[in-house]
């Protein structure tokens, strides 16, 4: 049981790292709020069917504007380069 908490944790966290997956849970919490908050029991069939394509829409919105401004916005490791300077002799260029 603990070692499952711990799994769900860790896949949580690495979900966070990502631009995906941080999309993917913040839009699905925004969606599972919307949809508590505007939900009633007594509703027409088609009522509930325009509520489904709304909350569809609500997060298939969400989810592509927190994508787009994790990638915009967040930290991108990738485009850093480490350079190593110990090749460097006698205070000349190396090339």
């Amino acid at each position: 049981m603990c070692i499952n908490n711990i799994f769900i944790l860790y896949l949580l966290n690495k979900m966070l790292d990502t631009a995906l997956g941080f999309s993917l849970l913040v839009s699905t919490i925004i969606t599972a709020i919307v949809y508590v908050v505007t939900r009633s029991k007594n509703k027409s069939e088609e009522e509930q069917k325009d509520k489904l394509n709304d909350t569809i829409i609500l997060f298939v919105i969400t989810f592509v504007v927190v994508l787009f401004g994790k990638l915009c916005i967040g930290e991108s490791s990738s485009s850093t380069t480490v350079v190593k300077v110990s090749d460097v002799k006698g205070g000349q260029c190396p090339f």
